[in-house]
């Protein structure tokens, strides 16, 4: 049987590095050559048993350290690093490992070290999206105060029964004259809780809407905001006043509690919301002009003397048991393409803070086109949806324009569109052929979209195709000229 020759130039070669010595100088310590010694730290020559017994004699080394067989756990975790779908495409069988492995072990261990630090960071960072998602993990320790309360108010569908029926009571109470609404409701205030309502200027307020003094027993409200806001503002702090009760009773869900104090602020808030909305906005009446207006929501808005943004916030809201409106959801976009607020009873799939998918035509909206931005969209998943987007008109009291505006969407699932007005214009042909939109290119897996503005990340799947929309110098669709 031939004796097996030992290459180790790779670990003779550390060795040296380690020991601060110059080939010339360990040479002479070895008793070789200098050109015989760079041969074998480049495997050109094996390391002989008489210069493997001086090297342990002169500088006291483990003789394991030069044992032929490379290590197996580091020869494994190679195995794994190579199948992964990020070097597949290399074709590295065992043969190249072992090589790599025996004659560059510090190269092989870093490959190890890399692959393990890209794993553990993919699988934080899909943690992070499913943290992220619309769906937010129920009872996850740790959840943020935002999404306990969007999950209560989705399993709510957006709808708090006892809140409408406060909302009604309350209106037959004061006999409610929607002419007179800001007169009855400040009236409210100063009669039932020594609360007296003042419109303040924008400087003074700063960025404040609405502010409660509790030791002067004062509302303030900003004067921006217009009449509907005011009463809207209103009835949101009677809310807060009137029904404390269902408030404590509310926040006893378990969830809540966990989440700790900014969970319970925000809660109340969303439902004193509903009951302002229910009071600007009574369920019935609603219901019988969306009907009639075949959801309409500039034209509903009209005819209830209010913006497009209140009157889309109380649609999602219609799902009482038995009455139900349509299933709509809303989402608000800052002008950056953050979705800054969503709800109503359907999640949807598009990243929280922005990288939306340019395909979608509710950026139209924001360049100014008048009215309604309408359009059916396909998710990756194959879900379709009817969209309408509105430019809302916002205030910001900090900017020298003083006003800036968002973009607001409301959508439907696509089988339930032609109940609505913009459905039916847009018309059937349309929906059988929608707009196909991603969550945003990094998260977007299709295939040949012309508009993609850098490579998917893929985590744990397929290999990813290639991006159409990211063009080499010289390509056809570089968009030169």
């Amino acid at each position: 049987m031939a004796e097996r020759k030992l290459f180790v130039g790779a670990r003779l070669k550390r060795l040296r590095k380690d020991l601060k010595l110059t080939q010339v100088r360990m040479a002479e310590e070895l008793g070789v050559s200098a050109s015989y010694l760079n041969l074998m730290e480049r495997n050109q020559r094996p390391v002989t048993a008489q210069v493997l017994i001086r090297l342990v004699e002169t500088y006291d080394l483990d003789l394991g350290m030069f044992a032929a067989e490379p290590d197996q756990r580091t020869f494994l975790a190679l195995r794994e690093a190579v199948s992964d779908p990020v070097l597949v495409s290399l074709g590295l069988d065992d043969t190249d490992l072992k090589e790599l492995n025996e004659t560059h072990p510090l190269g092989a261990q870093a490959l190890v070290r890399l692959h393990r630090a890209y794993r553990n960071l993919s699988h934080s960072f899909a943690g992070l999206t499913e943290r992220l998602s619309d769906e937010p993990i129920p009872g996850a320790a740790g959840e943020r105060p935002e999404e306990v309360v969007r999950e209560i108010v989705q399993e709510q569908e957006g709808y708090f029964s006892e809140i409408e029926e406060a909302a009604e009571l309350f209106c037959a109470e004061i006999r409610i004259d929607r002419s007179d609404l800001f007169r009855q409701l400040t009236a409210r205030l100063q009669q039932l809780h020594s609360i007296r309502t003042k419109v303040m200027p924008e400087d003074v307020m700063h960025l404040y809407q609405r502010r409660f003094d509790r030791h002067s027993r004062r509302l303030l409200l900003c004067e921006l905001l217009s009449d509907d806001q005011r009463c809207f503002h209103l009835a949101i702090q009677i809310a807060h006043l009137e029904l404390r009760d269902l408030w404590d009773e509310k926040c006893l869900d378990e969830r809540v509690v966990q989440a700790g104090p900014e969970a319970r602020e925000m809660l109340c808030e969303a439902m004193a919301r509903n009951f302002a909305l229910a009071v600007l906005l009574p369920y019935e009446p609603v219901m019988q002009v969306g009907q009639e207006l075949s959801w309409d929501v500039q034209r509903m808005a009209v005819r209830f003397h209010t913006n497009v943004e209140l009157m889309a916030r109380r649609l999602v809201t219609l799902r009482k048991p038995g009455a139900q409106g349509l299933p709509m959801f809303f989402l608000r976009f800052d002008r950056a393409g953050n979705v800054v607020e969503r709800g109503g009873s359907k999640s949807y799939g598009l990243s929280r803070f922005g990288g939306n998918c340019p395909k979608w035509n509710v950026w139209n909206a924001a360049a100014g086109a008048n009215g309604v931005v309408s359009d059916f969209i396909e998710m990756a998943d194959g879900e379709r949806f009817l969209t309408m987007a509105f430019a809302t008109h916002r205030l910001d009291p900090s900017s020298a324009d003083l006003a800036y505006n968002q973009i607001l969407v409301l959508g439907i699932a696509a089988d339930r569109a032609m109940e609505t007005v913009y459905g039916q214009r847009l018309g059937e042909g349309r929906e059988l052929h929608p707009t196909l939109i991603g969550p945003g290119c990094r998260l977007c897996e299709r295939a040949g979209c012309g508009q993609r503005s850098m490579p998917a990340l893929v985590l744990g799947g397929a290999k990813p195709s290639a991006p159409t929309g990211v063009i080499s110098p010289g390509s056809q669709w570089s968009g030169e000229g």
